[in-house]
């Protein structure tokens, strides 16, 4: 039992690196994705955008392994981290500890990341609808929904003869 406590608690501490990796990645294709939303390049926001969904699905995959260890080692409370460290080796502990609220810390910086380009395009989004209702100004009407609260329109594509 002992042994396959140990077994248990080094997969765990693996998972968390692996995790922890990951999520670093994540990070810096968040990064990449940003910079090409605000250098308008496309090509390279397809290619982060990608990624990042690729890594996303590589961190549930552990994240459901690191649920599933945690389960293993604390069943009468499988979401305490700290509930968790007391059933594994003192020895794995202190290290354990360190790597989980790595990657707690790494969740916060993503999704600060996706706030960040979230609001940027909220914005740009809000800027651009202004600019359609002015330019085109047959789309000023107002809209209802079936349940009698108003639409605003979205902008319809356009093609501009000009650089702005």
């Amino acid at each position: 039992m002992k042994e396959e406590a140990q077994s248990m608690t080094q997969r765990l501490y693996q998972t968390l690196l692996n995790q922890n990796e990951v999520l670093a990645d994540i990070i810096s294709q968040q990064q990449i994705l940003h910079a090409g939303v605000m250098a308008k390049n496309w090509e390279q926001v397809e290619r982060a955008v990608s990624t990042v969904n690729m890594l996303s699905e590589r961190f549930s995959a552990l994240e459901n392994d690191r649920t599933a260890v945690f389960a293993l080692l604390c069943p009468k409370d499988p979401d305490d981290i700290y509930a968790v460290t007391r059933a594994v080796s003192s020895v794995f502990k202190r290290p354990i500890m360190e790597v989980f609220h790595q990657v707690r810390q790494k969740l916060a910086v993503s999704k600060i990341e996706n706030d960040v380009l979230n609001e940027y395009i909220r914005i740009t989004q809000g800027f651009l609808q202004g600019v359609f209702e002015t330019v085109l100004p047959q789309r000023r009407n107002t809209l209802y929904s079936p349940a009698g609260t108003v639409v605003k329109t979205q902008p319809e594509s356009v093609v501009v003869n000009t650089v702005i």
